[in-house]
Parts: structure tokens; sequence; C-alpha cells
């Protein structure tokens, strides 16, 4: 049966992986040269850093785009081409905003590494060396290091979200584009860059529209991509909001391989 997209994109996550980071391998595989054999582009769209992403690929990354970093860091192929990064005057001054006013620690997502603080929680700890495989233990983020950053993390307490929420849009707000991503975690990026523009990038440069593609999503940064597309797929486990800019909700959710199974369903 002929595929109807000529591009598959979706979010890892809460989407693509379920809650243990697995997915069925054996049937991605299958699926994947199924689609390549029809010319589609199959896209990893991801908040994570590429170095990341890479782990779940090892022996296929070379036949996949990566949007990662939330759109700011493009990989086609094997090929980097975009790397859109923070204003450097504007990171100068966030970092002691968020240290020595609001007593946050930051982790911030860098072009050359992953930066981040072991005086964190254990957990809190292992968690970001998983996300940042290629990292750096910095103790004091008073001297920064000399690199380019495509988005800043800190986790909040639940009680406190609100509160820091508001004292960064009212200090940050037309600079910064300040997105909760749950468990208390807060993403800081760049404004204008989301995983629907850079899909835009990758459809402009293969001479495709939105109408070619179908992506898939759980979270707050995957509602500008579901609204672009031609059909875009919420996990049964996505929030309402999420749902409501999907076009359908899958039966199933992340933990029980929901993409893989509607692929497979269309082929």
């Amino acid at each position: 049966m002929a595929f109807p997209f000529k591009v598959v994109a979706f979010d890892m996550d809460g989407t693509f992986l379920r809650d243990d980071k697995t997915f069925d391998r054996e049937l991605f595989s299958q699926l994947l040269d199924r689609l390549l054999a029809q010319d589609v582009h199959v896209v990893v769209a991801s908040g994570d850093q590429y170095e990341c992403l890479l782990k779940y690929f090892p022996t296929r990354h070379e036949q996949l785009t990566f949007i990662s970093e939330n759109g700011a860091h493009i990989i086609d192929h094997d090929e980097e081409l975009a790397v859109q990064t923070m204003d450097p005057t504007v990171v100068s001054e966030l970092i002691p905003f968020m240290v020595d006013k609001m007593d946050l620690v930051p982790s911030l997502s860098g072009h050359q590494h992953g930066y981040i603080s072991p005086n964190v929680s254990a957990s809190q700890l292992k968690r970001l060396q998983f996300y940042f495989p290629n990292h750096v233990l910095i103790d004091d983020f008073k001297q920064l290091p000399t690199d380019r950053f495509y988005q800043i993390s800190f986790v909040v307490e639940p009680d406190k979200l609100k509160e820091q929420l508001q004292a960064l849009r009212s200090r940050f707000g037309k600079r910064l584009k300040i997105t909760p991503s749950g468990n208390g975690s807060v993403d800081l990026t760049i404004p204008g860059v989301d995983k629907a523009q850079a899909l835009q990038k990758m459809l402009a440069q293969w001479q495709l529209t939105a109408d070619d593609l179908v992506a898939f999503g759980d979270g707050g940064n995957d509602v500008t991509m579901l609204k672009m597309v031609r059909v875009g797929w919420a996990m049964q486990n996505a929030s309402k909001t999420v749902k409501l800019a999907a076009d359908f909700t899958a039966d199933e959710d992340n933990n029980h391989d929901a993409v893989l199974h509607v692929l497979q369903s269309y082929l």
C-alpha cells in the first residue's frame, strides 16, 4: 500500500519512546525500510540534544533527519544543516539572574557540550547525564564556558513554578521563549525557533509542503508542529491542549508504541 505522506515527523519522550526509553526496534526497522523504499523522509523532532538522540538509532541515524534542541539544530543524513543559538548578551544577563536572584540551577545545552551542575540531587544528576551524554560539570556558573547555547533549562518545585515563570517573563519575556515542559522542568529557548519552523526549512529544501507531512506528539513543544501539518496525531497520554491541536488522537499511548502502530496502519 502506498504511504500517503512524503514526510513523517515524531517527538521522542512521551511519544515515540516508552517511559523506560525503549521502543520496538524490530518493528521500527521494518517500517523504516518500507518508508525509505517509498522515498519518505523520516524526521526525529525533539527538544533533546542530537548526541542524546543518536543513542536510540545507532545503526540507522544516517538515514534519518534530526531536528533537535526544539528546532535550533538540524542534522540531515549526518550533515549539519542549521545551528541557531541564543544571543550571547541575553545569556550573560540571564545566568547571573537565575543563579543569584532566583536561586536556580541551570543546565546549558551548548553546541560543543552540555553543561550541568553536580550540586543537584543524585537522581536529577543521573537524569541530566542521560540527556547530555557529552557533558561538562560546572560548579560555578559565574564563569561561563566559551560555547554557543541552544537552550537553557532548569527544574523548579511545583509550588514555586508560577512565581518563577512570572519573574522570568517580566525580565526576559520579549527576548526568550519560556516554556514549562512537564515535571517542573522549564525550557528557555530562542523566540521564533521551534519544531514547526525547522520542519518548514526542511520541507522547502525537499520542495515539499506541510500537506506532505504527518506528525506525532504529546507535549507543549509539539503544538506548533501538530498544527502546521496536514495530519497531526496526539498520543493517548497527551495533554488536552495537544489533543486539541492535533487532528487525531491515537488509541494507544507511548508505552504501547502508538506511533509505530499508526504508521503500520497507513502502510
